[in-house]
């Protein structure tokens, strides 16, 4: 039906916008993972970690200074301008083989004796230790780092727990050997000490010792080649304060999206629901005494040129325009209906036919009025103005417009938490499926949003009614309508046209020499720009 155009772009844009919001985040995430990996001059995985010493100086409030200091050996040959060091920035480890994150915060982070610029993502914070604009020796070269390590609030209300990532696999970097002290506020007990690489328990593997609060191990190269993660079981109440590194900005935006799809759900109802359909009804003539043109436009024809065809056909039926052929394919029209009462018997789309027509004289020959194409516009214009807004609900559109603006804004929000602010608490992840769904929900309470008015609804089952009654009319029942009506084929003809069942109105009516209007010279309009089937 009419405008079911605009219902289709806006059903092919959502599902653009759909796509790209699937595979947006995995493209951003590639990025992001391989953002220093092009700059060889910081990172290599040529060189060996000798020595690989971390010290944790664990406060009271569960933060951590910590010390890491590693000599590389840079062999001869290269020419290196520093190293890249990155510290993830959720902490990821495995408890009952599921994997957990944990927001933490690092701050202060600084090379000792070293140029160094910081990078920040919403993933990682990266340190580049070295200049560009020189070279470090080959040998070994020893490298210090410090910052603040902020595991966050207790949220275990039955103990309380460190974990911390001690190595994270260097990209295929040998390390010899990982020296790691703990330094811990209060005295902590050995059954308590775990180290676990990925999944797998290797506490037994590890050479550790507890000095009271102190745990001082040694990892040897072999193990070193996954993630390793040492976690301390610790008494409720052992760490005191601490803050809380979520933020609240990924909570309020998801809310804020289911909100929206409820917003759109109840604008749904009030303005987009559609009123009931009617039944079609059988229509012997056409609704609403509608000119042809007007129900091709309700029925749905986009063609502006063949509806004005139908309008030119329907004036010649009507009486008021005459079409002679002067020689082959080239026509006179001819204005026969000069009366002024006429025009008011006309439809306003075929008064701008008329008029348009006869302009300069009571004569038209089309194919050489190069004015004449102005009319197009004027009965497009015409059409939208009169009939669209009588079928089509405009407030409904409105809505719509309203709803697929919130769509956009949802789309944006949504891609903009999960992949760069991402403070969401990890036990809410949920929020990010559900609000993720009352996207695809929005979205399609936007496509459905428009509808027809009462009238639309009625019109609509008139003209299918009308348009199945042509399709379908019996012989005997098309005769009792032609002996009330000597002109009933003609004054039909004009509306199978526009509706598609021409070639079989004429044949129901068995004629065999009906003038084919087939004005094929006029190129600069439209081949075959008047043309009726009657073959």
């Amino acid at each position: 039906m009419i405008k079911k155009k605009n219902r289709l772009y806006t059903t092919i844009f959502l599902m653009i916008w759909i796509i790209l919001l699937i595979l947006i985040p995995f493209g951003v995430s590639i990025v992001e993972n391989n953002n220093f990996k092009n700059n060889v001059s910081y990172i290599s995985s040529e060189f060996n970690i000798e020595d690989y010493n971390i010290i944790l100086d664990v406060d009271k409030d569960n933060k951590i200074d910590v010390t890491e200091q590693f000599s590389v050996n840079i062999p001869s040959g290269k020419t290196f301008n520093g190293i890249y060091k990155s510290i993830p920035l959720w902490q990821k480890y495995y408890e009952d083989n599921k994997e957990v994150k944990k927001k933490v915060k690092i701050t202060n982070l600084r090379a000792i004796g070293e140029k160094f610029v910081l990078n920040n993502t919403s993933d990682s914070i990266g340190i580049r230790i070295g200049s560009s604009r020189t070279t470090t020796n080959s040998g070994l070269h020893t490298y210090t780092i410090k910052y603040r390590y902020d595991m966050g609030i207790d949220l275990n209300n039955n103990l309380d727990d460190l974990v911390f990532n001690v190595f994270d696999n260097y990209d295929n970097t040998a390390i010899s050997n990982l020296n790691i002290t703990i330094n811990m506020p209060e005295k902590i007990a050995n059954e308590n000490i775990a180290f676990v690489k990925g999944t797998q328990d290797i506490t037994s593997k590890v050479n550790y010792t507890i000095n009271e609060k102190t745990l001082n191990a040694v990892l040897s190269d072999y193990l070193l080649n996954e993630s390793i993660t040492v976690k301390m079981l610790l008494p409720n109440g052992y760490f005191v304060g601490g803050t809380y590194n979520y933020g609240f900005i990924c909570l309020i935006i998801c809310i804020g999206l289911i909100v929206i799809s409820i917003i759109s759900f109840i604008l749904w109802t009030k303005h987009g629901k559609d009123y009931d359909k009617k039944c079609k009804t059988v229509e012997f003539y056409p609704p609403e005494d509608l000119d042809s043109a007007q129900i091709g436009y309700i029925y749905g024809e986009k063609s502006i040129k063949k509806l004005t065809s139908s309008l030119i056909i329907g004036l010649a039926s009507k009486g008021y325009i005459e079409i002679k052929e002067i020689s082959k394919n080239k026509y006179e029209i001819v204005n026969i209906g000069k009366n002024k009462s006429n025009l008011k018997k006309m439809s306003i789309t075929e008064q701008i036919v008329y008029l348009e027509l006869f302009k300069n004289g009571d004569t038209n020959i089309l194919s050489e009025d190069i004015t004449f194409s102005r009319v197009f516009n004027k009965i497009s214009n015409t059409l939208e103005s009169t009939i669209d807004k009588k079928v089509n609900d405009n407030k409904a559109r409105k809505m719509m417009n309203i709803t697929f603006s919130l769509l956009i804004i949802s789309v944006i929000a949504w891609f903009v938490a999960y992949i760069y602010i991402k403070d969401l608490d990890p036990s809410l992840n949920w929020l990010y499926t559900l609000s993720f769904i009352a996207i695809f929900i929005t979205g399609f309470f936007s496509i459905i949003m428009e509808r027809k008015t009462a009238y639309g609804e009625m019109i609509i089952a008139k003209v299918m009614g009308f348009r199945n009654y042509l399709d379908i009319a019996e012989k005997n029942q098309i005769e009792i309508l032609a002996e009330e009506n000597a002109n009933y084929f003609y004054d039909i003809l004009p509306y199978a046209y526009v509706l598609n069942v021409s070639k079989k109105w004429i044949d129901k009516f068995d004629k065999k020499n009906v003038p084919n209007i087939d004005l094929s010279e006029l190129d600069y309009y439209e081949n075959n720009l008047f043309m009726i089937i009657t073959e």
